[in-house]
């Protein structure tokens, strides 16, 4: 078992893991954000508990690499955890096609270029002799007019080359898989934006000169468009796909706004990535803004903090493979996830004040839910401002509750597996909160280990935020 971790050391953890990409011979994170994101759509799929176990023992040896920084280890120990889901298991062809990971050269690129490229490569190797003659196959999901890419495949790492032709404008969502004579091995997506002008219209959308003494919302989130519209045209990967084209687009809207004028707000639903300033810094944010947000009142809003090594888009893309987006779609709810940047913790108030000033956010109904680091944020946010708290979900994690004032009957869900490393750690916080008078229960999901306790008890949260905001609001 993994030595318990403090909030400080997981703090440590997310600085080391932001920059895991460019340790030599590790797996990019956008990689293992797509394998992570297969193994969560398995497990929803999987209700049997005594099936769920083998899988839950080798996302525990996953989540142990991953604090070890060694990301081979850990997508090899998911795609473990997803064999073990399966009722069959995989043949020696299977398990060397499930090595392999396709990563493309640029994942934003001009219409005009003649192809795209593409690199195949493993992830990690096996003891075993490779088949020889494995093929790879790409296709355009949306559009079938566009002739697949079919090539064999040679020594690793292989190029390959995506011709253009007849695909349009915009973000593509490519399907890739390796086949042996008839029997398809593995099937993964990955995307790709395609956009005219690309050089022209990147420069267009790039502000000149200093950041402002006082940036807005849109001039903030101009400014992290640019960059990450660059990061898209070179080699480097973001943890998880971007739609490129619509982030360009909206560049190109922010780039041409009026000063002062607001462009973000509940006229526009969907998901949204920004920037949103917070005292003298811009915090990074992911929202959703479901289309009957409180359908003409003020609706609440979840504040969904990842765990150490994660982003902003963890909890829309990597924990139950965005679970939690359904989960407050389906009730009009507003969600934001911020990302939680090393030692500089989360000011979660500002920014529901920040956003409030723009959504139709009741301000009465802010529900905290966090992951591991994520959940010691909550706690302390709550111990913060404890009035300014409808109800916490801490998961998988502790927090510093001892001796806080303001708490008593504050309602408290504290979910953790008893597989979880941070089991004692949970427990530990809801004596504390019990102690301190919050209305606290503590749930523990047997044999489910510190990554996949997110998932399993969303349900279980969300049931409570709907009783706790049923009931009678604190005094």
């Amino acid at each position: 078992m993994m030595a318990r971790r403090t909030p400080v050391a997981e703090s440590a953890c997310t600085c080391l893991l932001l920059f895991a990409a460019a340790l030599p011979a590790q797996v990019d994170r956008l990689e293992l954000g797509l394998r992570l994101r297969a193994f969560e759509r398995e497990l929803a799929r999987v209700t049997d508990p005594a099936r769920r176990d083998p899988a839950m023992v080798e996302m525990n040896l996953a989540v142990q690499s991953f604090f070890r920084l060694d990301t081979k280890a850990v997508v090899q120990a998911i795609d473990r955890a997803n064999f073990a889901l399966r009722t069959e298991p995989p043949d020696a062809d299977e398990r060397h096609a499930h090595t392999l990971q396709l990563a493309l050269t640029s994942r934003l690129i001009d219409r005009a270029s003649p192809a795209a490229t593409a690199e195949l490569r493993a992830a990690y190797t096996i003891d075993e002799e490779p088949p020889g003659d494995l093929v790879l196959q790409i296709a355009a999901a949306q559009h079938p007019a566009w002739a697949p890419v079919s090539v064999r495949i040679g020594e690793l790492p292989q190029t390959i080359e995506l011709p253009l032709r007849d695909l349009p404008a915009g973000d593509h969502e490519l399907r890739w898989s390796i086949s042996r004579g008839d029997r398809e091995l593995v099937a993964r997506t990955t995307a790709l934006s395609i956009v005219d002008d690309l050089q022209a219209r990147l420069a267009a959308v790039t502000p000149d000169g200093d950041r402002e003494a006082k940036p807005t919302i849109e001039s903030a989130t101009l400014r992290a468009h640019a960059r990450t519209l660059l990061g898209m045209t070179r080699r480097r990967a973001e943890e998880t796909p971007l739609p490129g084209a619509v982030l360009l687009a909206e560049a190109e809207a922010l780039a041409k706004l009026p000063a002062d004028s607001h462009w973000f707000d509940a006229t526009r639903t969907g998901q949204f990535w920004l920037r949103v300033p917070v005292g003298s810094r811009t915090m990074a944010v992911r929202l959703a803004v479901p289309a009957d947000a409180g359908n003409g009142e003020r609706c609440p809003l979840v504040v969904a903090l990842h765990g150490a090594g994660g982003s902003e888009n963890l909890f829309f893309d990597g924990y139950g493979d965005g679970e939690i987006v359904r989960l407050c779609t389906a009730r009009g709810w507003l969600l934001v996830a911020p990302r939680v940047e090393a030692f500089a913790g989360s000011d979660v108030f500002a920014l529901v004040d920040a956003l409030a000033a723009r959504y139709p956010i009741d301000k009465s109904k802010v529900l905290l839910v966090g992951h591991s680091m994520g959940a010691a944020q909550v706690i302390a946010a709550a111990v913060r401002s404890p009035r300014r708290v409808a109800a916490i979900a801490p998961l998988g994690g502790g927090g510093n509750a001892r001796g806080a004032k303001g708490l008593a009957g504050l309602p408290a869900f504290v979910g953790v597996g008893t597989r979880d490393f941070a089991r004692s750690a949970a427990r530990s916080l809801a004596t504390a909160l019990e102690s301190a008078g919050a209305a606290s229960q503590l749930r523990e999901y047997e044999g489910v280990e510190h990554f996949a306790i997110v998932q399993l008890a969303l349900p279980d949260v969300f049931a409570f935020f709907d009783t706790t905001l049923a009931a009678t609001p604190r005094k």
